[in-house]
């Protein structure tokens, strides 16, 4: 390394310390607004899960100004990208997922940014199970008879996925079943869930955050739900792993909140601090399980940063085991 460059690398990490205790102990900046970038479309379960969560954490930040962005595109890659440009100074945040964190690392071969060195972790907001969805009044009433019909008929069925939990959730299906089915790509969810409706596709699988009000209202039915076992608020719904040769199906989206890599470790442990005060207030804790069917985990960093460790090594094995390609 010459010594111009070492020059140049010592001065900024001198300014960035300098910079950063100056301010940290003031943070957050009561006049200044707190970014955070929702990788996925206005609608989506993402989008209604953070919604709820900002807007109590703006409280417990002392009145701080949380203005929500939606980037969606690219299973989430638009927004984590612009997150790791950002500066790292707790202005702009990203709400990471299993698409922008677990998968996309083994879904891309040239991601625009590292999931593991880019981002701060700060911690984890819910896990979310999916629904595997059809059409109401659809000939479907379980999965066996989805793969019944898929088997006879090779090629007739498709599905929709608007994010990398109804991907591998599908793709998962596919071969474990060993049924062919046609794959068609969304932008976001909400697009899919329409197309469901009227029967554009025939199947897909979205987490209950997006899909549950249409479940509820008899616009959709869900055959079965990816989580390790039944949800409590509909118990008669199996789990996929339920079903004749899907016994190893398991699989959940998830949401955390993170930060550009290098925010001071004190505006983090802030933001942790104030993402579990909501997650911990029952009033919370009951809308986001009424209305999303959320499952809630507080944790403090160092236990989130080992749930994404977990969950990219899960997903990776899912995505290889499918034999989807990496594009």
């Amino acid at each position: 390394m010459n010594l111009r460059k070492l020059l140049a690398m010592t001065t900024t990490a001198v300014l960035w310390g300098t910079y950063a205790c100056a301010a940290s102990p003031s943070y957050p900046d009561p006049v200044r607004p707190i970014s955070v970038i929702v990788p996925f479309g206005p609608g989506s379960g993402t989008d209604v899960i953070t919604r709820i969560l900002t807007m109590d954490m703006a409280k417990n930040l002392g009145g701080a100004v949380i203005t929500v962005f939606n980037k969606p595109g690219a299973n989430g890659l638009i927004g984590a990208e612009y997150v790791a440009r950002a500066a790292p100074d707790g202005y702009t945040l990203l709400v990471a997922t299993n698409s922008t964190h677990s998968a996309n690392p083994w879904l891309f071969k040239n991601l625009p940014y590292d999931a593991s060195k880019d981002f701060a972790p700060i911690g984890l907001m819910t896990i979310n199970p999916l629904a595997f969805l059809v059409k109401q009044g659809s000939p479907f009433q379980k999965p066996e008879d989805l793969i019944r019909y898929a088997k006879e008929h090779p090629g007739k069925l498709s599905y929709g996925y608007g994010n990398t939990g109804g991907q591998v959730s599908a793709a998962m299906l596919t071969h474990m079943a060993g049924v062919n089915v046609v794959a068609v790509p969304y932008k976001t969810t909400p697009q899919l869930l329409t197309d469901i409706i009227n029967g554009q596709v025939d199947f897909g699988f979205v987490d209950f955050a997006a899909s549950r009000p249409m479940i509820d209202g008899g616009k959709l039915n869900s055959l079965a739900t990816t989580s390790e076992e039944r949800l409590s608020f509909v118990p008669t719904m199996p789990a996929m792993k339920e079903t004749a040769g899907l016994e190893q199906f398991r699989l959940y989206a998830w949401l955390g909140l993170m930060a550009p890599a290098g925010t001071p470790p004190e505006i983090v442990t802030r933001l942790n601090t104030a993402l579990n005060q909501s997650l911990n207030k029952p009033e919370i804790r009951q809308q986001l399980e009424n209305q999303t069917s959320s499952v809630l985990r507080p944790m403090p960093v160092p236990e989130f940063q080992r749930f994404l460790t977990e969950q990219s090594d899960l997903w990776k094995r899912r995505i290889q085991d499918t034999g989807i390609e990496p594009q």
